[in-house]
């Protein structure tokens, strides 16, 4: 039985609204600029780990985000931005290996794996305002891997928000 011209009508703005829905939805994960939120993100990083006695430098990375190493004696940190979610877990996975397995922290929880979904779902209100000026901090997920001789903990790198 073929299809009313009113129910294909229907259909096709349905479809519209959806793509429409769903280019506005990624123009609003993209709205701040991201190297500038990257490059927030490394100083906070090195930061609180140089605020705990750590010797910190920078490995810049061309493709990924860059790392910051920290040592204080034997115990070896080694921490990124990890808001390329899982596009760059084994990556950092096999960069990190050195130095121990890597996990993730975010709102001040940990994660065996990058928090994906849970990290999309808490940017979409603060890029969504982005476009209307209103510029609010986000959070930032955080890959860790420590050394062995490191103390048990995150290094208060669990909280770390980043703001346009």
């Amino acid at each position: 039985m073929p299809r009313s011209t009113a129910s294909v009508s229907l259909m096709l703005a349905l479809l519209a609204v959806a793509a429409t829905g769903s280019i506005a939805l990624k123009g609003a994960m993209r709205s701040a600029p991201e190297q500038v939120l990257a490059d927030q993100a490394l100083r906070k990083i090195a930061a609180r780990l140089a605020q705990q006695g750590f010797a910190v430098r920078i490995e810049r990375h061309p493709v990924q985000n860059d790392v910051v190493l920290a040592d204080r004696g034997a115990c070896r940190i080694s921490a990124r931005d990890a808001s390329a979610g899982a596009a760059f877990a084994t990556a950092f996975t096999q960069q990190a290996a050195s130095v121990g397995a890597v996990r993730y922290l975010y709102r001040q929880e940990r994660f065996a794996a990058p928090p994906e979904t849970r990290v999309m779902l808490f940017r979409l209100v603060p890029r969504t305002l982005d476009r209307l000026g209103l510029h609010l901090a986000r959070p930032l997920p955080v890959a860790i891997a420590t050394s062995s001789a490191c103390p048990a903990g995150d290094f208060a790198l669990d909280d770390i928000s980043v703001r346009p």
